[in-house]
């Protein structure tokens, strides 16, 4: 693996060449935000996962029809994960593989189709979330499970366990913190630096 600097714009050229390596350094540099964002929501018939891998594609079609150098690509993809991921939320999407970017998008970049790779990409970062998940103590898998997975009501489940609402929420924060230490001491096993 490259230990040279590399930067958001240059991994981008390679990923577009076809470069996977360089694809999964751009997820990977996305993943906390990800996180952060998919945590902020719950939306009917979604699981975590489904809100997570749905960003992991965003970044996957984001690559695809980024305009080099037309704008800042981190930019680009922040919006992009911003905006579908409240697409889902009025349900503008059908099913979380369907990425209505297309108004952040050049006009004339055209529409984008993933491939059996892009969705084995996504599927394997998603993975990379349950292993990190296995990393976090009993307490803050529950906290998780509880409000992503069982879209549980946090001030029902402060109550039923006898713990204050605000320390609830802060152990939430700090679960999702911690979550993003994780996956991202992961990522720097990765040699390949960011300027």
């Amino acid at each position: 693996m490259k230990n040279n600097k590399q930067t958001i714009e240059e991994l981008v050229l390679r990923a577009k060449e076809g470069e996977e390596e360089a694809t999964k350094i751009i997820i990977d540099k996305y993943t906390g935000f990800i996180i952060k964002e998919a945590s902020k929501y719950r939306i009917p018939s979604y699981e975590f996962e489904d809100l997570v891998q749905h960003g992991y594609l965003t970044v996957i079609k984001s690559i695809k029809i980024y305009k080099s150098n037309s704008s800042s690509f981190h930019g680009y993809v922040i919006n992009a994960i911003k905006n579908n991921i409240g697409d889902l939320l009025r349900g503008n999407i059908k099913h979380y593989r369907e990425i209505p970017d297309e108004s952040i998008a050049q006009k004339d970049s055209g529409d984008y189709s993933f491939t059996i790779e892009d969705q084995i990409i996504a599927y394997d970062e998603a993975k990379k979330l349950y292993e990190a998940l296995d990393k976090l103590s009993e307490e803050e898998r529950d906290i998780i499970k509880e409000f992503y997975f069982n879209e549980r009501n946090m001030r029902e489940y402060a109550d039923t366990n006898n713990i204050k609402y605000h320390t609830l929420m802060q152990r939430k924060r700090k679960t999702l913190r911690k979550l993003e230490q994780i996956l991202n001491t992961n990522e720097k096993s990765n040699k390949i630096t960011y300027i």
